[in-house]
């Protein structure tokens, strides 16, 4: 992994406004995950995907609005979920971080069948107060076909979509990136097959590509190549949670006076949350309070 590169998105646009396109490079907040989770190669590689795939997702909202998206697989990955927001922060988990599969017939990580078969959710969290979902079966469990299946056939947006995560022996993330090419209304036959060939013609797999490029700007040259692109916006990528030792305060006391005694007959509480494995610790003292508080 380059240190003197940070997680960033670019947004642009193609061959003269044909495709819209986003790259993201997610090394360092994929490491986070892998650290904050103590997660295992094959799992470690599943929720970089994801995760980056929901900023890929996420760079065409604005403001405060945000999309999640669930793995809602029967592989042994038990399932995952990344949020992110158009502000370029994601965090999430898997069911399963210490899951250990060997690798599969390319001698890559088996991230399709640690996900397995299933459903593919994506909810998204809109300014104006909206909140809808949409899930489509999954085509692969690989993530970023499942990522174009969904805007095919929800938005009805024809997109090409690469996600990538290098896993060391060691545990150390190389490198993890993603790349979504999205045609836009009126788009040249000619432009679909320039950007498939583009695709087809990359030697070197994206997280390869991210572990070796020593700025973002050469990721997006080695990924675009000879396609003519313009950058329209440059934001940054990091792995951020919004819990609190507040907010995790507010779902005790959401528990009722009920749901709460047994909690307050332990004298202490200690609660952990799932996006983050953040702990947080209560004594007698803060749980009285809390319970005070409760209906």
């Amino acid at each position: 992994m380059n240190n003197d590169i940070h997680d960033e998105i670019w947004v642009g646009t193609l061959l003269d406004g044909d495709a819209r396109w986003v790259v993201a490079r997610t090394t360092d907040l994929v490491a986070e995950a892998q650290k904050r989770h103590q997660m295992a190669p094959v799992a470690t590689a599943a929720l970089g995907r994801l995760m980056t795939g929901a900023l890929l997702l996420a760079s065409s909202l604005k403001g405060e609005e945000g999309i999640t998206i669930r793995l809602l697989g029967d592989g042994p990955l038990g399932g995952a979920v990344a949020v992110g927001n158009a502000q370029g922060e994601v965090r999430g988990y898997v069911h399963e971080p210490l899951l250990d599969l060997p690798l599969n017939k390319a001698g890559k990580l088996d991230v399709g069948r640690a996900v397995g078969r299933g459903e593919f959710a994506v909810s998204k969290s809109l300014e104006n107060g909206e909140n809808y979902t949409s899930t489509v079966p999954m085509v692969s469990g690989e993530i970023a076909e499942d990522l174009v299946h969904y805007l095919l056939n929800s938005e009805q947006v024809p997109s090409a979509a690469l996600l990538g995560v290098l896993v060391e022996k060691d545990y150390h993330v190389a490198g993890a990136a993603g790349l979504l090419i999205q045609l836009l209304p009126g788009a040249l036959e000619e432009s679909i097959g320039k950007i498939e060939q583009q695709i087809q013609s990359l030697s070197q797999g994206i997280s390869k590509i991210a572990a070796e490029c020593v700025s973002i700007e050469e990721i997006v040259q080695k990924l675009l190549g000879d396609l003519p692109y313009h950058v329209l916006e440059k934001r940054t990528a990091r792995f951020q949670c919004s819990c609190s030792k507040e907010k995790v305060g507010t779902t005790l006391i959401s528990l009722g006076r009920e749901g709460f005694k047994e909690i307050l007959e332990d004298k202490k509480a200690e609660l952990i949350c799932h996006f983050c494995n953040e702990h947080y610790y209560f004594n007698e003292e803060e749980l009285i309070a809390l319970y005070e508080q409760a209906d």
